[in-house]
């Protein structure tokens, strides 16, 4: 049996103006992360975690912010990558933990549906 583990960290500044996206979600806020896709910071951290443990470079290697093929384009895009990366490497994502550092929005009553999109996406 071969275990990988690997952690993602994500960081974004926010934004007047911008859609807020988190696990897949738009939630209700006053300010949205910046980026070039979505800026999901969620799905980019557990994408990154999924391309650590595989010994590969990061999100921004795959989907470089240069490129205007990824202006805007949903962060489950990345993620559908990762696990085909997985699949490709004749792995299997088995669990997957998660830490978000936010003082606003409330992100408790999105937890379950945050789930269900990544789960669906990997």
């Amino acid at each position: 049996m071969n275990i990988r583990i690997g952690m993602g960290f994500d960081v974004h500044e926010l934004e007047e103006g911008r859609d807020f996206w988190m696990g897949g979600i738009k939630l209700p806020a006053s300010k949205g992360a910046t980026g070039h896709s979505d800026a999901d910071v969620l799905m980019h951290a557990v994408c990154d975690a999924i391309l650590g443990a595989l010994g590969k470079p990061d999100i921004g290697h795959f989907f470089p912010n240069t490129d205007p093929r990824w202006r805007g384009a949903p962060s489950r895009i990345f993620l559908e990558e990762a696990a085909r990366a997985v699949q490709i490497a004749g792995g299997e994502i088995v669990n997957i933990d998660s830490t978000l550092i936010a003082q606003q929005p409330k992100v408790y009553p999105h937890v379950a549906q945050m789930k269900v999109n990544i789960a669906a996406a990997l």
